[in-house]
């Protein structure tokens, strides 16, 4: 999968990873937000290969399934009361729907950076929105050298002196305050002199829109539609207050739940070549 991904066209990427978010985000109903948990989970944990790598996205579902019950006071099983307030089942549900949500969120993105890089966002917005180009190349590379550059500044820091962490941290974040703002004006001059921002700039690229992506642009298009007709008919009303009604699972609902997990998993199905492994 990997190197399948690798070697699509941005432009298929791009509609995949859109079509996909468009979904998580405007998921109503837990059976979708169920699937898609599973499915971006499957797809977190083929990449990393480190199931530690989920805690962190563990302490947002948790926090999310937590506090909602706390702040919300909606619903009419009542499981307990802390002090005055009422934790009732429907907000309890809700907080884990909504932590859900908020992981296959930050799942999405974790995979969509992983193979949209810098070069794929200067060839998509860079023809058409060449200064929208410069500034999402310019964000794309700031980011990395941000964070190696705060490292390195940390571990100087750390051998220069004993000193308290906050002070530390503070010392660290003005200096690369400073550092970010140099090195942006540095590198928007550069890339001024070389020409990106002008509209008539050819832009440099070894990617080819082959039948294989257009193969494989169809196939996300018509689950995207299939979905979306699921979406609009079946699974864009849930209502968790003031108390939650379960319909009984029919075979249309196996169908859209099968037809959700295979537009996310798509590209374990893709091929490159030869069934090129990985």
């Amino acid at each position: 999968m990997k190197k399948v991904l690798e070697r699509t066209h941005p432009a298929v990427l791009l509609v995949y990873f859109l079509v996909n978010f468009v979904a998580v985000v405007w998921s109503r109903h837990p059976w979708m937000t169920g699937i898609q948990t599973v499915c971006l989970c499957t797809m977190y944990l083929y990449h990393q290969k480190n199931i530690k790598k989920l805690l962190p996205y563990g302490g947002v579902f948790c926090l999310a399934a937590i506090t909602n019950p706390l702040f919300v006071q909606r619903g009419r099983t009542i499981l307990f009361y802390i002090g005055n307030i009422r934790i009732t089942w429907e907000a309890f549900l809700y907080g884990i729907h909504y932590g859900c949500l908020l992981v296959n969120v930050l799942w999405m993105f974790s995979i969509m950076n992983r193979y949209f890089r810098r070069e794929h966002w200067i060839y998509i917005s860079g023809s058409v929105f060449p200064q929208t180009g410069v500034i999402l190349s310019m964000a794309m590379g700031l980011i990395p050298k941000y964070k190696k550059q705060a490292g390195l500044m940390m571990e100087a820091q750390k051998n220069l002196k004993k000193e308290s962490m906050f002070r530390r941290v503070m010392k660290v974040f003005s200096m690369e305050t400073t550092w970010a703002f140099e090195n942006s004006m540095d590198q928007l001059d550069s890339m001024n002199a070389r020409g990106y921002g002008m509209k008539k700039r050819s832009h440099f690229h070894l990617f080819q829109f082959e039948r294989k992506d257009m193969f494989r642009l169809v196939q996300i298009l018509l689950l995207a539609a299939f979905n979306g007709y699921g979406y609009v008919k079946y699974y864009s009303r849930f209502f968790f207050y003031p108390m939650i009604i379960w319909n009984p699972v029919k075979n249309v609902d196996c169908i859209f739940i099968i037809l959700m997990a295979i537009q996310i998993l798509l590209p374990f199905l893709w091929r490159d070549g030869n069934y090129v492994s990985d």
